[in-house]
């Protein structure tokens, strides 16, 4: 059935010991999609004082150690098991996670220091890779002074931009050495000329480095340098692993996981809901289920986990409902068409059905060839997990390729394959006057199902008397092109609009008719707009044509083929993207246009927790 409308969701109440309401909600958004929303009557904040004191402990400790904190799998749907209430939830998890903390922070400060060390030693190692081979006997002025010429050695990290670094320093001889990752320059010079360079070189972010005890006297260029860097840079990854293992061993004795977890829970509840309405002990929550779902299913999740609850299902509720667009999966995708102008209301018909098969044809229409509409099936199944977008390329490929064979198109080339209808270009005027008669078929679907949607509302004799004739003029003036039969239809439209509007405000009839022009006018414009359909499927006949003669005035062979590919992945990306504006175009403002005003409210479930 190609009709369909929202459907309006369906009212919840949910009663809930106070302790018991947020594993129920939290039960409820990850097996029932429901949207609270608040009582109207007294309430009750659900975040007290001493709640929100333990959470803001919370954050704290998080903000300053979930660095090291255990990686939660954001897709698991484990739910851990907690005290009873949301308080003895918050303090245990507290007490488990600063006794974390005191264990942790000496394991921590070990490894950022070892961290540290490491990525001295690394520096260390791209400067010996650097220096170039030959005598530079670094312990012989590193650490020596030469008591008659105060010589002293200094060794400096660079920042990255060395090429606007001045660093000629008077009484200082220096040699840069550009490293895989670092650049670095060894200085040899008086102490107040090695003091300048420091400065030099401080300001603009570098530092000096200094070498450990075991290197001080080694030759910068020997492999036993090397050898020591590689034996220390060993040791202090070996040192953090056992660290970080010490770290994992410390977070499962405490459970941190877990706790982390559960408070991540009660975050999220105390996100969503604000207030509940006000009870001894017991809370009560409103909000709105998905059609189809009753008391009895909701009440079986509730049992199931434990929680002591209970919720009550009807279809009415305080207000108008948020709506729901119930359609089979091959419909869904197409779903995204008529949420551009916003949710259909309660009375308006839901297109997506129809739409499935609307919009594939207007794509596949005007870019017609098989081979095109292959590759994009063939993204469209790569992009499978993007399940709408998925199917939006499937269904436009496999219309693409149907109508490639209607066509005779394959790959631009219309000599490979034969056409079973025509060839776009050998005849245009078929080619354009096929979607006129689709769009003509749509307005005519539009104006329907707004008289429709009046009959849902209960106004379909308003309509009748208002808009019938508006109908029964448009076809008839269609039909006076081809025969004599159209002009008395389009009179009797015009005598039944004036007789229905006249009978119902009889001084209201000249600005109606007034209207009448210009509906009829829009009427012709948007018929007309139809034409562009075939004016893009012979365009993109047009544009395979050049491809081919392009391809033919290289001779063939290689660039031939270069030629061919290259036009190719030119009209899929140019025509793809320009045939799927002119497809929405002409959806939304010809054809939603007569009776889509997407002012309904719709239904957004609660995302469950992460």
């Amino acid at each position: 059935m190609m009709i369909a409308r929202p459907m309006p969701a369906r009212w919840m109440r949910l009663v809930a010991i106070d302790d018991d309401l947020p594993a129920a909600l939290t039960t409820l958004a990850r097996h029932a999609p429901v949207e609270p929303e608040a009582l109207s009557g007294e309430s009750k904040p659900v975040l007290t004082p001493e709640l929100a004191s333990r959470l803001h402990r919370f954050d704290a400790l998080a903000q300053a150690f979930h660095v090291w904190w255990p990686r939660l799998d954001p897709d698991s749907s484990e739910i851990p098991t907690l005290p009873a209430t949301p308080l003895e939830t918050l303090d245990q998890a507290m007490t488990a996670l600063e006794a974390w903390q005191h264990e942790a922070e000496p394991l921590i400060q070990r490894e950022q220091a070892c961290r540290a060390r490491e990525a001295e030693w690394v520096l260390l190692s791209d400067l010996a890779q650097a220096v170039p081979p030959g005598p530079l006997a670094w312990g012989n002025f590193a650490r020596e002074e030469h008591a008659a010429l105060c010589i002293r050695g200094g060794m400096f990290l660079l920042p990255p931009d060395t090429a606007a670094l001045n660093l000629e320093t008077p009484g200082a001889l220096l040699r840069l050495v550009k490293g895989r990752d670092h650049a670095f320059v060894l200085a040899v010079g008086t102490e107040t000329s090695l003091a300048s360079l420091n400065d030099t070189v401080s300001r603009h972010d570098g530092r000096p480095l200094t070498l450990p005890p075991e290197l001080d006297q080694a030759d910068l260029s020997n492999a036993s340098f090397a050898d020591v860097i590689r034996k220390r840079l060993v040791e202090c990854r070996a040192e953090i692993g056992s660290l970080q293992e010490a770290l994992r061993q410390t977070g499962e004795r405490h459970q941190v996981a877990r706790w982390i977890r559960g408070v991540h829970r009660l975050q999220w509840f105390f996100q969503a809901i604000r207030s509940v309405g006000a009870g001894q002990t017991l809370s009560q929550l409103g909000g709105w289920v998905a059609p189809g779902i009753d008391a009895q299913e909701l009440n079986g999740l509730l049992r199931r986990s434990g929680v002591r609850a209970l919720a009550s299902v009807s279809d009415s509720g305080p207000g108008a409902p948020p709506l729901v667009l119930v359609n089979p999966w091959w419909a869904r995708p197409f779903e995204i068409f008529p949420k551009l102008l916003g949710m259909p209301n309660r009375h308006e018909v839901d297109p997506s059905r129809l739409l499935a098969w609307v919009a594939p044809l207007l794509f596949g229409y005007m870019f017609g060839d098989v081979g095109q509409g292959a590759v994009l099936f063939g993204i469209g199944y790569a992009l499978r997990d993007q399940q709408e977008i998925s199917w939006l390329l499937k269904s436009g490929g496999m219309s693409s390729i149907f109508f490639g064979l209607l066509f005779g198109s394959l790959f631009c080339s219309e000599a490979i394959i034969p056409a079973l209808w025509l060839h776009p270009t050998s005849r245009p005027l078929d080619v354009l006057a096929v979607p006129l008669l689709l769009g003509v078929g749509l307005i005519l679907t539009g104006l329907g199902f707004h008289g429709l949607g009046a009959y849902w509302q209960g106004h379909g004799r308003k309509w009748l008397q208002h808009e019938a004739g508006v109908i029964l003029i448009y076809i008839g003036a269609l039909l006076a092109f081809f025969s004599p039969i159209g002009y008395p239809l389009a009179v009797s439209g015009v005598i039944a609009f004036v007789v229905g509007n006249g009978l119902d405000a009889p001084l209201a009839l000249p600005g109606r008719l007034a209207h009448l022009v210009e509906t009829l006018l829009q009427l012709g414009v948007n018929t007309f707009s139809f034409a562009r359909v075939g004016a893009f499927a012979l365009a993109h006949a047009g544009l395979s044509h050049a491809v081919i003669t392009l391809a033919a005035l290289t001779g063939g062979g290689v660039w031939g083929g270069v030629v061919l590919i290259l036009g190719n992945l030119l009209i899929l990306a140019l025509e793809g993207m320009v045939v799927s504006v002119q497809t929405t175009r002409l959806i939304l403002f010809e054809f939603f246009v007569r009776f889509l005003g997407g002012d309904g409210r719709p239904f957004r479930p609660l995302p469950p927790p992460e």
